[in-house]
């Protein structure tokens, strides 16, 4: 007994895909107006947050405070990331997006982790993963072509 699986064509054509597909657009542009409205407010957020930072300190900024600012402004390069990415329509460009916002996590992680020797092995596991996916990054944009050639 041999079964038969429909030509791509013929199931693209049914009108259930079709429905399907529509459901899935409006799914995407309901996830895409609530990340950015999250997105606003998470630039408001930071702004206040910066601001409220140098006016207490009197224009002074100890490490901690940077550290801490810093990571909030990579959180929200993330959600950044990841709304462009819900543009893209070729695969490679979400590969090349999941990478980007791979290699922001694992910075951010170790931003946040306290030089400590208990630490150690971590903060060089992860550097080795940052190394790894700023290498793929490159890579990634080469086979798409949106790394220029001097």
């Amino acid at each position: 007994m041999r079964i038969e699986t429909p030509d791509k064509m013929e199931l693209i054509g049914t009108r259930s895909y079709k429905f399907l597909q529509k459901i899935v657009q409006f799914m995407r542009f309901i996830f895409i107006s609530v990340l950015t409205i999250y997105l606003v407010f998470c630039l408001l957020s930071l702004i206040e947050r910066l601001y409220s930072v140098i006016k207490v300190n009197n224009y002074i900024l100890t490490f901690t405070r940077m550290r801490d600012f810093l990571t909030d402004a990579l959180f929200v390069l993330i959600v950044i990331d990841f709304i462009s990415a819900m543009f893209y329509q070729k695969r490679i460009h979400y590969v090349l997006s999941l990478l980007e916002i791979g290699f922001i996590v694992v910075t951010r992680k170790l931003i946040l982790l306290s030089p400590e020797p208990q630490n150690a092995h971590l903060i060089f596991v992860l550097t080795f993963a940052s190394a790894l996916f700023f290498v793929l990054i490159f890579y990634f944009y080469k086979v798409t072509g949106r790394l220029r050639k001097a």
